[in-house]
C-alpha cells in the first residue's frame, strides 16, 4: 500500500510538468502510449500460468528539460508499480537526471558483470531482457557528453536491494531457511548511500570505459541469532568496485570485455555474514548480419571469491557458490533471426553453468500482425545436466509454455 501511494504522489507531482512550459517560446513534445499484454499456458507441474499486463508511459521532452513516467499494473498479482519516474534538466552537454530510474553500465549485450546501479528483480525467474530483471532504484545523475567521451556521476541516497523472494515457484531461499523469521535491515536511509563515477572514451573502433562504485551487494548475508525458533539477521555487505568496460567493432563481429575488482568491506573474510572480495569477469563475441538484423552472441562470464572457506557450512559465500567452488564459470548464447521481412522473430537464449551444470533456456518467437500489435509464443525450461542442487535445479518445476497476445497503442 504504501508503494502505491509512493506512486501516485509522483504521478501528481510529474503531471503538472507535461502541461507546463516553465515559460519557454518552444512548445514541448508530448507522448503518451499504452501497452496491453495477455499471455495464458501451463508450467511443468500442470499449473496453469496467466499473465495480463496494462502499461502507460508518459513522456514531455524539451530542449532544456524532460519528464518521464512510466506506470504498469499486473492483474494476475494484482501489483502497480513504477518502471521510471524521473526528470531532467538539459544545461549545454551536461544532463541532470532524478528519480526513480534504471542506467545500465557494460559493453556486454547478454550479460554484465559492472552493470551494478540497480539489484536483481527475480520475481518471474530469468526472461530474455536484462532491463526487465533490473529493480529501478532513485538516484541522482549527471552526464556529460563530449566529442569522442562522456562521464557519469550518480548519487543514490540509499540501496534499494535485489527482491528477496521467499515463497513461491521462484523462492529463493534455501529449504533450511524455510521457516525461519527473517529480519531486514533499512536501506533506504542516508546511511546506506551510494555513489560512484564512469569515464568512457572512444578511440576509432574502440570504447573503453573506467568505473568506481561504492555501494552494497544487492543480495543479503545473514546470521544466525536464534536456532530453536530460527530466526536469522539480514546484512548487506558495502563494497568498492574498480572496474573497466571495453568494445571493439570489426564489422560484423564485436568483441566485448567487462571486468571488475569488488573490495568488500570484510577484506579479510573473516565474517560468515557478509560477502568477500571478489575478481569479475566478461567476454563477448556477437555478430550480427546487417542485411537481414540476424544476431548471435556467445559470452564467457566467471568469477573469483579471495579468502574462500569450505569449512563453516553456513558462510554467505559458501552457500552463494556452486557445488562449493571458489569460482564460478557460466557460457551464455544467445541467437536471434528475423523472418518475412522482419514480422516474424525467432530468438533462443541459452544459459549454462559449468560448476553446476545447471541450465536454463529461453525461446520465443513473435509475429507482428500491425505495426502495434503482435502475437507471440514463449518457452523456458530450467534443470541441471547431473544430480548437483542448485538455483537451476531448484526451478525444475518451473518449465513452462505460453501463448499471448501484445499491442500498443
Amino acid at each position: 500500500m504504501k508503494r502505491l501511494l509512493l506512486v501516485l504522489l509522483s504521478c501528481l507531482l510529474l503531471m503538472p510538468l507535461f502541461g507546463f512550459d516553465l515559460f519557454l517560446e518552444e512548445e514541448p513534445s508530448r507522448i503518451t502510449s499504452f501497452t496491453a499484454e495477455a499471455a495464458g499456458g501451463f508450467y511443468r507441474d500442470e499449473q496453469f500460468l496467466t499473465r495480463t499486463k496494462l502499461s502507460v508511459a508518459l513522456e514531455q521532452n524539451h530542449q532544456r528539460y524532460g519528464a518521464t513516467a512510466h506506470l504498469s499494473y499486473d492483474a494476475s498479482t494484482n501489483r502497480m508499480e513504477a518502471g521510471e519516474l524521473s526528470v531532467s534538466l538539459f544545461v549545454g552537454n551536461l544532463t541532470f537526471k532524478g528519480g526513480l530510474f534504471t542506467h545500465p553500465w557494460g559493453s556486454a549485450s547478454t550479460s554484465h558483470v559492472v552493470d551494478v546501479l540497480s539489484a536483481r528483480d527475480l520475481r518471474e525467474g530469468f526472461v530474455d531482457d536484462l532491463e526487465a530483471m533490473k529493480r529501478p532504484s532513485a538516484m541522482l545523475l549527471l552526464s556529460s557528453y563530449m566529442k569522442r567521451s562522456s562521464v557519469d556521476l550518480v548519487f543514490k541516497p540509499g540501496f534499494l536491494p535485489s527482491h528477496l523472494v521467499t515463497e513461491g515457484r521462484y523462492s529463493l531461499i534455501p529449504p533450511a531457511f524455510a521457516s525461519a523469521t527473517i529480519t531486514e535491515p533499512d536501506t533506504m536511509g542516508l546511511g546506506s548511500w551510494e555513489a560512484g563515477g564512469r569515464y568512457r572514451t572512444s578511440l576509432g573502433k574502440l570504447d573503453m570505459g573506467l568505473l568506481y562504485f561504492n555501494g552494497h551487494h544487492p543480495d543479503p548475508g545473514f546470521s544466525i541469532t536464534s536456532y530453536v525458533p530460527l530466526a536469522v539477521d539480514l546484512a548487506y555487505t558495502r563494497y568498492q568496485l574498480f572496474g573497466l568496460e571495453s568494445s571493439l567493432l570489426f564489422d560484423p563481429f564485436t568483441l566485448a570485455l567487462e571486468g571488475g575488482f569488488f573490495l568488500s568491506e570484510d577484506k579479510d573474510g573473516t565474517d560468515s555474514s557478509l560477502y568477500n572480495s571478489r575478481f569479475a569477469y566478461l567476454a563477448e563475441l556477437s555478430y550480427t548480419q546487417a542485411e537481414s538484423s540476424a544476431f548471435l552472441a556467445l559470452a564467457y562470464q566467471g568469477r573469483y571469491i579471495l579468502d574462500f572457506s569450505t569449512t563453516n557450512p553456513a558462510d554467505v559465500d559458501y552457500l552463494a557458490s556452486y557445488d562449493g567452488k571458489a569460482y564460478e564459470n557460466t557460457l551464455l548464447l544467445v541467437v536471434e533471426y528475423p523472418f518475412l521481412q522482419q514480422r516474424l522473430t525467432t530468438r533462443a537464449a541459452l544459459t549454462y553453468n559449468l560448476e553446476s551444470e545447471g541450465y536454463a533456456v529461453l525461446t520465443s518467437l513473435s509475429y507482428a500482425i500491425e505495426d502495434n500489435l503482435s502475437v507471440f509464443l514463449k518457452g523456458t525450461v530450467y534443470g541441471a545436466v547431473g544430480t548437483k542442487s542448485s538455483l537451476y535445479k531448484s526451478w525444475d518445476d518451473n518449465d513452462s509454455l505460453q501463448v499471448g497476445m501484445k499491442a500498443w497503442f
